[in-house]
């Protein structure tokens, strides 16, 4: 047998490291290793390529976090400065304040001049003529007695501060303003009260925030539509846009429509220890569910007014634009100052449509429907004993029971007026469904007032 056939391969083969095509003119023979091909004894000195993508992933990732928490903090600070106002807003819209049609309001007899000074005056010379006289058990004033129901329970008047609740608030009758100021120096309630349901507000802005956007690109790529980034302005054709829009809107508005039930009861619910029924967002879904049933998460009275809350508002919201560039011709570039007084009145038009749907689905929102009732849900400001059956019935319970009422009341004077003064709203009956109107539509004019100057000062910037 020849030597050639005795010999063994080798037990090692090494491949020669590759040719560069360029050479470096001060050192032609040197290649540079890659170690993520070869091998080596003592290991790769690098990480591979898999490794480094790991590492920018998880930087990514990181980065992404960080955004995500800051981004988080700024919406929980801007929540916190609006939060007080939402909350006097849907103080304003919860409470029931029937005309006197429907309940005795007491009466406040004027003096000679009609002016308050006189009932002042009447008063205290009332009180000291009968501080001089010695109580007669025999007399009317031992025998009055107080309204009660059928069962005999003695029947609660907001108007009568003597029948009224101590945790309850007087009649608020003058805007959010006077609401703030009223609930913060209640006994009960005090400065901390402006911002109860602010977490459950803070949770549903961020819920909605990334949900949205997240479904309407995936409706978008699904049906194969342009870019939601894209303003639908610029589109030759915008309907499957919008009901992209509309849809990803109304099913992120139902889904996360619980945390609004929760908001509402958080904010109208008294903060008084003996009378507080939710201690917090957990603690309300969790009686909601034990109380009222899994369903009434989302199968309930709660349901249709969600859906059209949540088809409305975006349709109009989206459609705005539209109107102004293509039914109005305006241009913002062109005409900056028609533009944005175009937009206050669609706006304007908007509120007016969409404020009603908020007081009948928040009031919605606070009737409790259970067979098996827990602790009794104690609210800071009256709310109608009935319940309401559904939308149509709100509607026209607002309009004929807290309108105007149809009986003049006799006052001291020449002529007869009725009892308080009332406004534009109270001379329709329509006052109870734009509770928080004038503070919505002064936002809007400080907007376009804003919007103008700045229009105004890049017009001087030209010349």
């Amino acid at each position: 047998m020849s030597s050639e056939s005795t010999e063994q391969p080798p037990k090692y083969t090494y491949t020669p490291f590759p040719q560069t095509t360029t050479v470096h003119p001060l050192r032609p023979y040197h290649v540079p290793q890659d170690t993520d091909h070869y091998y080596t004894p003592f290991g790769n000195a690098t990480n591979s390529k898999e490794d480094r993508n790991d590492d920018m992933t998880d930087m990514d990732s990181q980065s992404t976090l960080k955004e995500m928490a800051s981004f988080g903090f700024v919406k929980y600070l801007s929540v916190a400065i609006s939060h007080p106002f939402e909350v006097a807003k849907t103080l304003l819209q919860i409470q029931y304040l029937p005309n006197e049609d429907v309940i005795d309001i007491p009466e406040v007899s004027l003096g000679t001049n009609g002016s308050e000074e006189d009932v002042d005056e009447d008063e205290d010379d009332e009180f000291s003529a009968r501080s001089s006289q010695s109580l007669d058990p025999s007399s009317p004033g031992f025998r009055k007695t107080k309204s009660s129901d059928s069962q005999g329970y003695l029947t609660t008047n907001v108007y009568d501060e003597s029948t009224r609740p101590k945790y309850m608030l007087p009649p608020l009758k003058n805007g959010v303003w006077s609401t703030l100021g009223t609930l913060k120096n209640h006994n009960t309630e005090g400065f901390g009260s402006l911002w109860k349901g602010q977490f459950v507000s803070w949770l549903y802005d961020m819920g909605h925030l990334f949900l949205q956007p997240t479904l309407e690109s995936a409706l978008n790529d699904a049906f194969d539509l342009y870019d939601d980034t894209i303003p639908l302005i610029y589109l030759d054709h915008v309907g499957p846009n919008i009901a992209t829009l509309v849809t990803s809107h109304l099913v992120v508005g139902v889904l996360l429509s619980p945390l609004e039930v929760v908001q509402t009861r958080l904010i109208v619910q008294t903060s008084s220890p003996i009378h507080k029924k939710y201690s917090g967002t957990l603690d309300c879904l969790r009686k909601m569910i034990k109380e009222e049933g899994l369903s009434s998460l989302y199968w309930s009275h709660n349901l249709l007014p969600s859906i059209i809350y949540h088809t409305i508002c975006p349709l109009l919201e989206c459609t705005v634009p539209l109107i102004i560039d293509r039914v109005f011709h305006i241009s913002p570039s062109d005409s900056p100052f028609l533009y944005g007084l175009a937009q206050l009145g669609l706006d304007t038009l908007q509120l007016l449509i969409t404020l009603p749907l908020q007081t009948i689905r928040k009031r919605l929102q606070c009737q409790i429907r259970s067979r098996t009732p827990g602790k009794s849900f104690e609210t800071i400001v009256q709310t109608r004993k009935a319940p309401y059956i559904g939308m149509l019935d709100a509607i026209y319970r607002i309009i004929i029971e807290e309108g105007v009422s149809q009986r003049y009341v006799p006052m001291r004077g020449s002529s007869q007026k009725r009892r308080g003064q009332r406004g534009l709203l109270d001379s329709y009956g329509i006052r109870g469904l734009y509770h928080g109107f004038y503070i919505h539509f002064t936002t809007n004019v400080t907007t376009f007032l804003f919007r103008a100057m700045n229009g105004v000062e890049d017009e001087f910037e030209k010349y």
